[in-house]
């Protein structure tokens, strides 16, 4: 279950549209660990998905009158922090390339056991990878959804999860193999 499901009711609304702290804390509460998760998911840096995090809760508090209450206020909230973290990954990557160079090579592999989490392999992917495979698998957007974010096709967004999926199996199967040698 999402934790962007959830919403908000039309006097905490009012109250955000007023400036009153106590309705923005409530909110700033209800939502924080779901949207510095999926910030520090696309992002995999503490002080960037912290930046992302600040910087969406405070553009959604000045926008609030922007939230029809069509959907849930979580996943128009989720839509900002999207947003705020591709704007973080274009302004640290200036190169937003479809054809990312490999990055599994002999020399480059991940020191990967198994008491390690899914983090170590996410952190290893280019950061536009990254954000489409966490978009796409974890956050459940579409090909379309994805591809309307980065205003590029949709086969940007396929390519870019194929090739994450890609490196993530390359990573694992040397991963493997090179556990089975050492047995």
């Amino acid at each position: 279950m999402s934790y962007f499901n959830q919403t908000i009711d039309d006097i905490t609304k009012a109250q955000v549209l007023k400036g009153k702290q106590a309705a923005c804390r409530q909110v700033y509460d209800q939502f924080s660990s779901a949207v510095y998760n999926l910030a520090y998911r696309m992002l995999q840096n503490n002080d960037d998905a912290q930046d992302a995090m600040q910087n969406s809760f405070v553009l959604a508090f000045q926008k609030i009158s922007q939230w029809s209450g069509q959907v849930a206020f979580g996943f128009w909230l989720r839509k900002i922090v999207i947003n705020q973290c591709l704007n973080e990954i274009k302004k640290n990557h200036h190169q937003l390339t479809i054809d990312n160079q490999e990055h599994a090579t002999e020399n480059d592999q991940i020191a990967y056991n198994y008491q390690h989490d899914l983090n170590l392999l996410l952190a290893k992917l280019p950061p536009l990878s990254r954000s489409v495979l966490w978009l796409y698998e974890v956050e459940g957007l579409t090909h379309q959804e994805i591809a309307d974010m980065y205003e590029m096709s949709t086969s940007f967004s396929k390519s870019q999860l194929a090739r994450s999926k890609q490196l993530l199996t390359k990573w694992l199967a040397y991963q493997e193999e090179h556990h089975e040698q050492q047995i």
